[in-house]
Formats: structure tokens, sequence, C-alpha cells
């Protein structure tokens, strides 16, 4: 666990460093998207919260809940599997990878080297003529990473099993020279990652988001299995995207951590009716509700969980359906789904800063049934120190980032496909990566040893 917990850490903190800027980029409204389940997704599930501790947001259920919380992630993924895009890298010729999409990290990474028996494609530098590691005696190495200290004045900016480095990313049919990534030499097998790269939209310094000037982002999970999933991005000033009939807006907040994406909730109602037991403080203790893209699971603040949970079980249980124990915690949700098919399921709508900006849930998508334990579960879970609207509530409805130095807007609503495909260059260079933090350099210190088994 160790291992796999220590590379998640990666995922979530680590910032590759400077590179001489995205010459262009694209606007690209549809690359090209498959979706498949990967069984990796089940220990995103259980370990993102563990990973989460020190920064305030845990699993109030401890320990033995974690199984439940992959069992419940790894069905979902089954059904919805993750954002996955198809990316060119490198040059003469490119070499197409794919890439999970993440909110939670500006970590841009592919996995480098000869490919193994049980990986996917993997990205060969020595075949690539623009390929460059960034060196450790680098300006942007020591200016990203002052407290990282070289072995030798040829190392490389990272390590020996997981670098640093910059080449060609093709968006569509325009290049982005100069893009920093980072170069995994072996990744744990059931890590998210262990089949694809990742692709960090959050608003670290490196990330996508940062490197080629995203202005606005959105992404589409389709909820029946089919094949109109979408990510898409527009770069430079251009303007607020347009508001759909149907869709709602709400401010992107500047939180605890100012790389991940927030949003204000400020209530839930079941059947139309507001939650009223919720204390009025729950949700903004910690800069408000956490975006995610990886965590299928979504998690609630104790206070907020426990009324609702209430709430459905009360209902529910009127219409005489037995609910399946769990334990005195009362942490989770199920019901026997032969008897929960029969049944009228309350309806769940979460409410965010705004003017009537009411999101209603799915009722597939809270209520899910669990592959192989003739339950049907509750898929919000609950958490003490923050919240994380996960994945599978987000099914079903575009989901779009309109991203200002202040905070932004996000804008949810019916499914709308993306537009034709276009390319036009940036209106400017990646501006100048910040300094990583401590716990960034403290990573990658690590990694090499992590990374060998």
């Amino acid at each position: 666990m160790a291992a796999r917990t220590s590379l998640l850490l990666l995922l979530l903190l680590l910032a590759p460093l400077d590179s001489s800027a995205a010459s262009a980029a694209g606007l690209i409204p549809k690359l090209k998207f498959f979706e498949k389940s990967i069984s990796a997704i089940e220990e995103v599930a259980g370990y993102y919260l563990e990973e989460k501790k020190g920064e305030g947001v845990k699993d109030i259920s401890g320990e033995q809940s974690s199984g439940d919380d992959r069992q419940l992630g790894s069905s979902a993924a089954d059904s919805y599997g993750a954002l996955i895009f198809d990316l060119p890298v490198g040059t003469s010729p490119p070499q197409v990878l794919p890439f999970v999409m993440d909110i939670t990290t500006d970590l841009v990474w592919a996995q480098c080297g000869k490919p193994g028996p049980t990986y996917a494609p993997t990205f060969r530098p020595n075949r690539s003529d623009s390929f460059a590691p960034i060196g450790c005696a680098d300006p942007a190495c020591n200016r990203l990473m002052p407290k990282y200290k070289c072995a030798g004045p040829g190392d490389r900016c990272g390590g020996t099993s997981a670098y640093l480095a910059t080449d060609t990313f093709t968006f569509g049919t325009t290049p982005a020279k100069g893009m920093v990534f980072g170069c995994i030499g072996k990744v744990p097998e059931r890590n998210l990652n262990s089949s694809f790269g990742s692709a960090g939209f959050s608003r670290g310094p490196l990330s996508l988001v940062s490197q080629l000037q995203i202005s606005t982002f959105s992404y589409f999970i389709d909820d029946g299995g089919g094949d109109k999933s979408f990510v898409s991005f527009s770069v430079g000033d251009d303007g607020a995207p347009a508001k759909d009939k149907g869709s709602r807006s709400t401010p992107l907040l500047k939180g605890k951590y100012p790389d991940l994406y927030y949003v204000k909730l400020t209530g839930v109602q079941v059947d139309g009716e507001l939650l009223k037991d919720i204390p009025e403080e729950t949700f903004s203790g910690s800069g408000g509700v956490i975006l995610s893209t990886t965590l299928p699971v979504t998690y609630l603040e104790v206070a907020a969980y426990k009324v609702l949970r209430q709430k459905l079980l009360t209902k529910i249980l009127y219409q005489k359906v037995v609910g399946v124990p769990k334990s005195p915690d009362e942490d989770r949700l199920c019901f026997p789904t032969k008897e929960f098919a029969a049944i009228k399921v309350p309806t769940v709508s979460l409410v965010f800063d705004g003017a009537d900006v009411v999101m209603e849930l799915n009722v597939k998508n809270y209520f899910f049934e669990v592959a192989g334990s003739d339950q049907t579960c509750l898929t919000i879970r609950p958490s003490t120190g923050g919240s994380v609207l996960g994945s599978l509530l987000q099914t079903g409805r575009n989901m779009t980032y309109d991203i200002h130095d202040d905070g932004g807007v996000l804008t949810f609503g019916p499914a709308v496909a993306a537009s034709g495909p276009a390319a036009v260059a940036t209106k400017g260079g990646a501006p100048a990566p910040a300094q990583a933090s401590l716990v960034t350099v403290a990573t990658l210190l690590v990694l090499g040893c992590v990374l060998i088994f």
C-alpha cells in the first residue's frame, strides 16, 4: 500500500518544471476520446482521502470502509470509465499515448522507456528528435526547486527513475513545442496511471491549463455507457463561454489549496425540500467543495451527510424496503437491489451559490448497484475537513470551467456536443511557472526509491 499511495501523492502534488513555453496551442473542440474502465480507479476511490488526511480531508468511517469505497468506485468505473484521450507526443514521428484527464493535479506525465508486458503504450524518448531532459543545473530546475540538491552537474532534474523533460505535444493539428512533462520509468500495476499517462488540468504552474494558457475547458462523461464523452478547451482571452438553455453557473472559488477548483455548496435538497437541519457553516470550513474527475465517489462533510442519509432512509423505509445493516457508524446506506428496484427513489439535488443554481442528480448515479453484492448503495460518503464532488455525480451533463485569476465560473447543464474541429495559435507563450512547493521537492526526492520494487 505504501508504494501505491506514495505514487498517488505524486499524482496529486508533483509540479513539473520550467520549459521554453508552448509556442502554439489550439482550440480543440473535440479530442480523440475513448472510455475504458480500469481496475485501478477502485484504488483511487479508496486511497484518495487517506492521502489527503494531512490536508484535513479524511474518511470518518476508518480503514474498514476503504474496501467498500474501492468496490463502489470500481463498479462505477466499470460502467462509466475515466476521461481518457489520445495525444501525440514527440516528433519524427509523434508517438500517440493515452492520458487520463485529472483536474486535481498539475502533473503532466507519461511512462517512458521500453514497454512491459502489462503496460499500455509507453513513450520512447530516444525516438523523438525534440525530446530534451531538464538538467539539474538548469536555471529552471533551480528556480522552481531551490531546495533540490544535485548529486552532480550532469544529473537530470528529478532523479534517475523519474525526471522532467520537454517535448512537443500535438493538439489536433497544432504542435505545442517545449511542453514540460514527467518521464517515469516504472509504474506499479493497478495504479490509476499504470496504463495511462496523466494530463493535469488544475490551476498549477505547469498543468496543461497553465502551459497552454487555457481560458476555458469542458468535459462530458456519458452516463449511458456510450461514446458521447468528450474533453475540449480553448486558449487565450476568448471571453466567457456561451450559456446554453437550462445551464446554471456558480463562481469558482480560491480555496485552501489554490491549484484546485472549488465551488460553494449552500445546501442539499431531497424531493425538492431543502434540508434545513444541515448547519449553515458546514461547507465553509475548507473554502468550498473540491471538484474531481478521477474520484467516482462523492464525499460530503459529515454534518450534511448524516442529515441526507437520514432523510433518504426515512423516505425509502416508508415504502417497506429493508435496509442492509452496516455498522453503528452509519457510514453508508445500502439496500437489497431486488427490493430497491421496485421503489420510488427520492430525488437529490445540490444547491450552489448563485441565483437558482441547482444541480439535479441522476438517480442511477447517487444510488449504484455494487457488482457482485446484490446491493444498491448510496455513492455519497461522509468526510471531515472537506467535501469532494466525484465524477459519478457529474455524469450526463456538460461541465465548463471559465478560468480567471480571481477564480472563474463553473457552468453545468444539459448534454451538448462539442463543436467542430478548429485550431488557432495562442496569443503568447505560456506564463513562467511558479516555484514548486516543498512537498513537491520532497516527492521528487523520494520518487526514485518509491518506484523500485
